[in-house]
């Protein structure tokens, strides 16, 4: 009974031991199964974050195997946080990371700018891609950039990505409340109008 206890805490302690590890880095447990990593904490808008998951699901579908690390604050890195303002190597670092899993195109988004890896193939053309383009400040706008930059990465192998739905209702719902206010506008003032015309006649 005594061996089969110790055998079962060693079995327990080696499963616990590589998952401890695997979290200080959240975006490699994430993009080891899923395409795109967005902070679970960060205040994105759910269509910024529906447009770039949707984005890189597209261009994957039409053979452009991309996975994309959205890093808005320093808490995103883990205990990676000394790569923080250096986006390129942690680009690296996380391609490392997935390398067991994954050794495609990777592409990591801060506000201080792009990072690109993909294992030891040359990536000059999507670095000179990239350094057109902006990566926004704020959550959101950092999102949005990162789906600029899949647009662009792909545009440059022929590949035009559709622009896609987020399916979020925040925009229809300012059109119908815009719609509300502009028909409650033309009854009062429409009516109006009229009236003084025929005051005028008299």
């Amino acid at each position: 009974m005594r061996r089969a206890a110790i055998l079962a805490a060693l079995v327990v302690a080696l499963l616990i031991v590589p998952a401890a590890q695997a979290n200080g880095d959240p975006a490699s447990d994430v993009l080891i199964t899923e395409q795109v990593f967005i902070p679970f904490e960060a205040p994105i808008s759910k269509s910024a974050s529906e447009e770039l998951t949707k984005t890189v699901a597209a261009a994957n579908k039409r053979g452009y195997k991309i996975r994309v690390a959205v890093i808005a604050f320093t808490g995103d890195l883990g205990t990676a946080i000394s790569l923080w303002g250096h986006p390129q190597a942690y680009a690296k670092f996380l391609g490392s990371e997935l390398a067991f899993a994954y050794s495609n195109r990777l592409l990591v988004a801060m506000p201080a700018g792009f990072g690109f890896y993909r294992g030891k193939k040359p990536v000059a053309e999507e670095q000179r891609v990239l350094a057109k383009l902006r990566t926004g400040k704020t959550p959101t706008a950092l999102t949005e950039s990162a789906t600029q930059a899949v647009r662009a990465l792909a545009a440059e192998h022929g590949i035009v990505l559709p622009k896609v739905s987020s399916g979020s209702t925040a925009w229809r719902d300012r059109v119908i409340i815009g719609a509300v206010v502009l028909l409650g506008l033309l009854v009062v003032f429409v009516p109006a109008r009229k009236v003084r015309g025929r005051g005028g006649e008299r």
